[in-house]
């Protein structure tokens, strides 16, 4: 009873609250380009998550018993008293392919239906790939292989879609605590729980940075505010299942090389066993956030194989369920972690009219996990048995 309780305590590194929608404010602006800093980066406060104050695990010395019961203060928590935590069974797997390499055959044979009709999403991406290349040129560099402490460091123009979302601090400074992906000009999806942390919601995005701090002169990020916040209707604080939302920004953003959006998988199936995910969070359990674009390879766990590994906790009561994924890195243990909630799970594919380049495609939201770099898998919203509300939502005429 014990273990099943302190399992439920730590087993997460989401905040869950329900979504609140922002009044509604003047006309939209047109996309603001984030300015170039001058002199020494911010303070690191004014970007980092709080995770060194005002942070307690419940039952901990001072605790205040906050409501997000999944959050702890360091300096309290013990990792000796969760030594004898059951340890998964470990696997010998191939390590996957770096980024830009061949892939391994697809698992089950996987087959796309000839002559299928697209569905709204996909129509749409097109239409954005065209307006910024017309002539079919290049769509995405290679990855790199530049290591960040276990992740793959971003290059300029690789991931455009990557979007920081932003909630103002009483200073009215900007504070990234989640990650998001930009679908269409002017909606980004990112996971439920990050749309209100400690009862606040977001204001800001922004998209096609690969640095919060420093000044990056190789990309033209774009800064934009949000207009509305959609959490999806079946969605509970109480809960982590159908944690997906969309955050409607006020204005459009300025496709670019630097700024557009990808692709949104529609199969239940995978052509691939191997997944990436990025984010500018931790690259470790309760450090700070890195602040940089970073990408990891991960191997995608079949959810049978999911259930038996992970420990139960009373956030799902269902286990791991077919509107979710799971993908953990078997050889290093690398993972998502404290910052990266909301950011993109994706299949770096090859393209077939670009075959020199790839295609991203977005496959699931990183939801949650159990600490950062465990030898558990983490949990992903599957973006496939959400494609009818997010169309419904984003391609509608009084959101287009």
């Amino acid at each position: 009873m014990f273990l099943s309780a302190t399992l439920s305590l730590i087993s997460v590194f989401v905040l869950c609250c329900h979504a609140q929608r922002p009044p509604p404010g003047p006309p939209p602006p047109p996309p603001h380009r984030v300015p170039r800093p001058q002199g020494p980066p911010p303070n690191r406060d004014a970007i980092y998550f709080p995770l060194e104050r005002d942070i307690l695990f419940p039952g901990s010395k001072g605790s205040n018993e906050l409501e997000d019961k999944m959050w702890y203060h360091i300096s309290d928590f013990h990792f000796e008293e969760f030594e004898n935590l059951p340890q998964p069974k470990r696997r010998h797997h191939m390590p996957p392919p770096r980024p830009g390499q061949p892939f391994p055959p697809p698992p089950g044979g996987f087959k796309e239906k000839k002559n299928r009709r697209r569905r709204i999403c996909e129509q749409k991406y097109s239409e954005y790939v065209e307006r910024i290349f017309p002539n079919d040129t290049a769509v995405a560099e290679d990855a790199n292989d530049a290591d960040f402490d276990g992740r793959i460091l971003a290059r300029p123009g690789e991931y455009p879609h990557m979007a920081a979302v932003g909630f103002e601090a009483d200073t009215g400074q900007i504070q990234y605590k989640c990650g998001g992906s930009l679908i269409s000009e002017n909606f980004v999806l990112t996971a439920a729980h990050c749309t209100s942390i400690y009862d606040t919601s977001p204001k800001w995005v922004r998209i096609g940075d690969l640095n919060l701090v420093a000044d990056e002169r190789t990309v033209e990020p774009q800064l934009m505010q949000i207009e509305e916040i959609f959490s999806h209707p079946n969605y509970s604080k109480e809960l982590y299942y159908n944690d997906i939302a969309l955050l409607k920004l006020q204005g459009e953003v300025e496709l670019t090389v630097y700024v557009r959006p990808i692709r949104l998988w529609v199969f239940s199936e995978l052509p691939t066993s191997i997944a990436f995910a990025m984010g500018y969070g931790s690259t470790s359990f309760a450090k700070p956030m890195t602040n940089r674009l970073t990408n990891l390879n991960l191997t995608v766990v079949p959810n049978a194989e999911c259930n038996a590994e992970l420990p139960p906790i009373s956030e799902t009561p269902n286990g791991v369920v077919d509107s979710q994924i799971c993908a953990q890195d078997y050889i290093l243990n690398r993972d998502t972690c404290q910052g990266d909630s909301g950011g993109p799970l994706q299949l770096n594919l090859p393209g077939r009219r670009r075959r020199q380049n790839i295609h991203y495609h977005l496959i699931g939201i990183t939801s949650y996990g159990v600490f950062c770099r465990s030898s558990y898998p983490s949990v992903y919203t599957r973006i496939s048995s959400f494609l009818d509300w997010i169309e419904g939502t984003t391609w509608n005429d009084s959101n287009e």
